[in-house]
């Protein structure tokens, strides 16, 4: 058995947004066998089932699936089951070979958390990109100290239009990937100010609300013990790593 495998972020995402995790990780725990080819039996999906900490039934069920997709090839009668390598997957579900997370399975138990964190780091990195591009991060000016603490800002609305999933959606898996330690988040506030530039003070809160309320705003004030807060996208500090990957035409992996 191999010991890890570089998976594609494209891969993954698919997998997450799809609801496809138990088929990705099994997929990936039979890719990880021999040069591709898996022996099969009555008690496979039993093994299987132990190896990834999954039910038996959901084995079944996910291996039937990739089966039918065409993930897995091979007749079952014979035995042999052929995982098929990560280039014609992605050129069946046309998808992007340009960066993979090289994952190490020392156990599956926070597989779809490590999913979470996975596509939550490369948009991270992709937004940190283009934003120095650019010069700034809009509403978030980057100082000496904001880069060394490792920590960026990215709103739950960017990821959720990233993936094309609901806001709430992306919010649930930050709150996965920060569960296991994948990913750190910090709250970050900004003070509002007046026309003049002065600091609202908090005594104008019920006359910021209902403005906010009447022009059809989000409530993101917030009321601080002496001036008003504005909510702003947490800060979001990655503790894994995605590279770049060039995937072989002939290759397995």
């Amino acid at each position: 058995m191999k010991k890890f495998t570089n998976i594609p972020v494209s891969l993954i995402q698919y997998a997450l947004v799809n609801r496809k995790i138990s088929h990705l990780k099994l997929y990936i725990h039979l890719k990880l066998e021999d040069n591709g080819y898996v022996e099969y039996n009555k008690s496979s999906c039993k093994k299987w089932a132990e190896d990834i900490g999954m039910h038996e039934k959901t084995v079944k069920k996910s291996l039937d699936w990739l089966i039918e997709n065409k993930w897995i090839t091979g007749n079952r009668k014979r035995s042999v089951l052929r995982i098929i390598s990560y280039r014609n997957l992605s050129l069946k579900l046309d998808l992007s070979l340009k960066t993979g997370y090289l994952f190490e399975p020392e156990n599956y138990k926070n597989f779809k958390a490590l999913c979470c964190a996975v596509v939550i780091c490369y948009y991270l990195c992709k937004k940190r990109y283009f934003n120095r591009r650019s010069g700034n991060i809009k509403g978030f000016p980057i100082t000496n100290s904001q880069k060394s603490n490792g920590f960026y800002p990215m709103a739950n609305g960017y990821l959720a239009k990233c993936l094309n999933i609901s806001i709430s959606t992306a919010c649930r898996y930050k709150q996965d990937a920060e569960e296991v330690g994948y990913i750190k988040t910090k709250r970050s506030f900004s003070f509002l100010e007046d026309r003049s530039g002065n600091r609202a003070k908090s005594e104008c809160f019920e006359v910021v609300k209902y403005v906010n309320n009447l022009e059809g705003l989000p409530n993101r004030i917030r009321k601080g013990k002496k001036y008003l807060k504005q909510v702003e996208a947490d800060l979001i500090h990655s503790c894994i790593k995605c590279k770049k990957k060039h995937y072989e035409s002939k290759g397995k992996k």
